[in-house]
């Protein structure tokens, strides 16, 4: 990995860090294998490719669930986890206008292809304005704590822009990242309810200038050793530029959260935009990171030997022939929710996309399946 400040000043964020962390530090440029992991990677030198689809959604707007709840715009961003053979999926519903009017609902399935929802769980506030700081909720992050016995939700609460202020009334700013906990303990509380504990990361004296006016934007912690680390995205509005993201770390799942230094942030894996990245430790001992991309009918992945130094984007088709029902173009294609390495090696993928349904716009939700090739 490249980096992008050299000399006395990097070395004085690198002391920093590892004073910070101690022993629990996974130092960026060190490239060892896991504790106790195998060094037989399989799939080294292979790509992801698309090897099974769904035909259509498997949540669209004829969902008897859907129709049930009132969800006109559809769907976009979120997490599907698996407990034994159960897929539990927390996703955001934009029940009205798309990207406007927001609730976090849970939903599950035996087979990732039947889903039933269940219920609502965070409700945002109406009425969009820059003063009201929970006009829109998005979740991002399902995690269990064993510290805690307990799940987690991480979601990203903005407020509007103030045109007084010159900023753009309809976009997103100063996002802050929530924290909620199941209200009961163990895995078997995943379905909730939720309690609001606490917000883990916003704009403050940290913040760092690539982060723009919308940050903080996605937060999904996943571990390393001892360590939880998690990506975080900005973005400018005014002047207009690309979404980059960098990287946070905590010793405990509750924080206190530091940013990574400058130089390290933000992390060089996409060139322009990447959104809402989920990573999981594969069985070879590898991270894979996941994330919304560019591209028609396609997400984004990278890979990492340490779960913190990253390589470059690669881009995966999720549709393919005549089951492209998804719309060409950057941003309808959106974001993957999961994608679970299974028993056979092969990664289930539960993902939003844009559908155009007698002319009305629609996200639904598709799924397939992607194996190292």
């Amino acid at each position: 990995m490249s980096v992008r400040r050299t000399g006395s000043c990097m070395l004085y964020y690198v002391v920093v860090f590892v004073l910070l962390m101690g022993n629990q530090a996974q130092v960026w440029g060190q490239q060892g294998k896991p504790a106790g992991k195998s060094n037989t990677k399989a799939s080294e030198g292979k790509v992801l490719k698309l090897v099974d689809e769904h035909k259509g959604p498997v949540v669209g707007t004829n969902h008897a669930d859907v129709l049930a709840s009132k969800n006109r715009s559809g769907f976009e961003t979120g997490q599907v986890v698996k407990i034994n053979q159960t897929y539990h999926m927390f996703v955001n519903e934009m029940f009205d206008r798309p990207n406007r009017d927001l609730r976090i609902s849970y939903w599950s399935s035996n087979d990732a292809v039947n889903w039933k929802r269940h219920s609502t769980i965070v409700e945002s506030i109406p009425g969009r304005t820059p003063t009201n700081p929970r006009s829109e909720v998005w979740i991002t992050g399902v995690v269990f704590n064993e510290e805690e016995d307990a799940w987690n939700l991480f979601y990203v609460a903005y407020r509007a822009g103030d045109e007084a202020k010159g900023e753009i009334a309809g976009n997103d700013y100063a996002g802050r990242i929530w924290r909620a906990k199941s209200v009961q303990k163990g895995r078997d509380g995943i379905a909730g309810p939720y309690a609001d504990m606490d917000v883990v990361m916003e704009p403050d004296s940290t913040s760092q200038p690539w982060e723009g006016q919308q940050a903080v934007a996605c937060f999904n912690p996943y571990k390393v050793g001892n360590t939880w680390y998690s990506m975080y995205d900005g973005h400018y509005h005014t002047p207009r530029g690309p979404w980059p993201t960098g990287i946070a770390f905590a010793k405990k799942l509750n924080g206190p959260w530091t940013r990574m230094p400058e130089g390290f942030n933000p992390i060089p894996v996409a060139d322009e935009f990447m959104e809402n990245e989920i990573v999981y430790q594969l069985k070879d001992g590898r991270y894979l990171m996941i994330f919304d991309s560019f591209g028609d009918q396609e997400i984004g992945y990278s890979l990492s030997a340490d779960g913190v130094n990253w390589g470059r984007e690669v881009r995966v088709k999720v549709q393919s022939g005549s089951n492209m029902w998804a719309e060409a173009g950057d941003h309808r294609t959106r974001t993957p929710l999961c994608a679970l390495e299974e028993d056979d090696g092969t990664f289930t993928v539960i993902y939003t996309a844009m559908t155009n349904v007698k002319g009305t716009n629609f996200y639904a939700i598709g799924k397939c399946t992607l194996a190292w090739q």
